[in-house]
C-alpha cells in the first residue's frame, strides 16, 4: 500500500486560517502517514506558517499582486500546471489529488499519462454564478465542471448535499466533509483575545470568512432587539464593507475583522452561544445537507451552543432540540427571541454545549479521512 505515490495540488498559500488551504493541508497529513511518498504543492510565502515535509511551494514568475490580477493569476495557474505535470512525470507520481474547475488543464495531462485523478468537488459553483448574475463565467465554469466530473476516476464532495447535485456520478464519490484540529481549538482556549467585550456578560458570536450563502446582516438587526446581548463577528466575506458601514455604529455589534486562526479560536470561546445564519434564499440553502462549514465544527469541538438558520442545506449534524436551536432565516426579531430563549433557559444552554462536545471525536480529520474509503480506495 505504501508503494504508491501521489501529490495534492492547490494554489493556494499554505495556511491553517484558510478554509480551502486548511483542508489540503489536513488530508494531505492524514494520507502521509499511510503514504509516505506524497507531496503537497502549493504556492510560496513568506509566511512560514506552515512547516511539514514533502511540502513543495512553488513562487510565481510574475508577482500576482499590483494592476491585472486576474491576468496574472491565470498565467500563475498555467505555470502550476506545468510544473505539477513535469513533477508527476519525473517523479512517477500513481495519483493526485486536485481542487478547482481552473485545474482542468492538469487533469487532462495527467489522465494521458495514467495518473489517477480524485478531484475535491465543492459543489456547482456555475449555479452561485448564476445568482450573482456572471451568466457568462457561469457557462463556462459548467462546461469545465462537467468535463471535471466525467474523467476524473474519484470525486471527493465535501457534503451529503453536494453528492446529491451529481447523482450520475455517485459511484464515483467519497465523502470526506470539513473536519477540525481538536487540539489546535483546545490550546487556544489558554489564549487570552485581547479584546474589549465592553462589559457584556451574554455574548452571541458567528467566527468564519464568509460566502453570499450566509446572511450575517440577521445578527446585525438582531442585535437591536437584545441590547443586553453583544454580537460579535470575526472574520470578513459578501458584502463586509456595506455591512459594516451600515451597523459598526451599534454599540453591541463588533466587527472584530480578519483574525489569525488561534486568536479567532480564542473569542470563538468567549462566546456563549454560536451562530449560523444561512440565508434562505441562496440557492445553495435549498440542497438537503448542503452545507459542511469548517465554522460549524468548530463550534461542536469547542463545546457551544449553536443557533443555525432553519433551512433545507444546513448540516445533518444539527439536531434540534439536541445541540442546535433553530430561527427563521431572515427574520431578525426570530432570532432575537431565540437567543434570549436560551440564555433564559440554563439547563438548554448547559446541555446543548456539552451534546456537541461529546460528539467532537466524530469532527477531526483523522476520523473523517479514516471513515471515508478515500484510504483503502488509493490502492485500487
Amino acid at each position: 500500500m505504501a508503494s504508491k505515490k501521489g501529490f495534492i495540488l492547490l494554489a493556494n498559500v499554505p495556511s491553517y486560517s484558510v478554509v480551502q488551504s486548511s483542508r489540503a493541508l489536513h488530508i494531505f497529513t492524514e494520507l502521509k502517514k499511510e503514504y509516505p511518498d506524497i507531496y503537497l504543492i502549493m504556492q510560496s510565502s513568506d509566511k512560514k506558517e506552515v512547516e511539514t515535509n514533502n511540502l513543495v511551494q512553488v513562487k510565481p514568475i510574475v508577482n500576482i499582486d499590483g494592476k491585472f490580477i486576474l491576468l496574472k493569476g491565470m498565467l500563475y495557474r498555467l505555470q502550476l500546471t506545468l510544473f505539477a505535470f513535469k513533477f508527476a512525470i519525473t517523479h512517477h507520481r500513481n495519483f493526485a489529488i486536485l481542487r478547482g474547475y481552473d485545474s482542468i488543464m492538469l487533469l487532462v495531462l495527467l489522465k494521458m499519462i495514467g495518473v489517477k485523478v480524485y478531484s475535491d468537488f465543492h459543489g456547482k459553483y456555475d449555479l452561485e454564478l448564476t445568482q450573482r448574475g456572471k451568466h457568462l463565467r457561469s457557462f463556462f465554469v459548467k462546461f469545465i465542471d462537467s468535463v471535471t466530473l466525467k474523467f476524473s476516476n474519484r470525486i471527493i464532495v465535501v457534503s451529503e448535499g453536494i453528492e446529491a447535485q451529481i447523482q450520475e456520478y455517485k459511484n464515483k464519490c467519497i465523502l470526506i466533509p470539513n473536519g477540525v484540529d481538536i487540539q489546535k481549538i483546545d490550546d487556544a482556549i489558554a489564549k487570552t483575545p485581547t479584546f474589549d467585550f465592553k462589559g457584556y456578560k451574554k455574548i452571541v458570536g458567528f467566527v468564519g470568512n464568509w460566502e453570499s450563502f450566509m446572511n450575517v446582516e440577521d445578527m446585525c438587526q438582531a442585535a437591536e432587539y437584545v441590547p443586553d446581548v453583544l454580537f460579535v463577528i470575526v472574520g470578513e466575506g459578501f458584502n463586509a464593507s456595506s455591512l459594516i458601514d451600515k451597523y459598526s455604529a451599534n454599540k453591541n455589534v463588533i466587527f472584530a475583522g480578519r483574525k489569525p486562526q488561534k486568536e479567532a479560536l480564542s473569542i470563538m470561546h468567549m462566546f456563549d452561544i454560536c451562530i449560523l445564519p444561512y440565508d434562505k434564499i441562496d440557492a445553495h440553502s435549498s440542497h438537503p445537507g448542503f452545507f459542511s462549514s469548517r465554522k460549524t465544527k468548530e463550534y461542536i469541538a469547542a463545546g457551544k451552543p449553536i443557533i443555525v438558520a432553519d433551512v433545507i442545506g444546513k448540516e445533518s449534524c444539527l439536531v434540534p432540540g439536541y445541540n442546535c436551536v433553530l430561527y427563521e432565516s431572515r427574520n431578525p426579531k426570530d432570532l432575537a427571541d431565540k437567543i434570549s430563549e436560551i440564555f433564559n433557559d440554563h439547563l438548554m444552554l448547559s446541555s446543548m454545549g456539552k451534546n456537541n462536545f461529546e460528539m467532537r471525536e466524530h469532527f477531526t480529520w483523522k476520523y473523517l479521512i479514516q471513515h471515508s474509503g478515500l484510504i483503502e480506495d488509493i490502492p485500487r
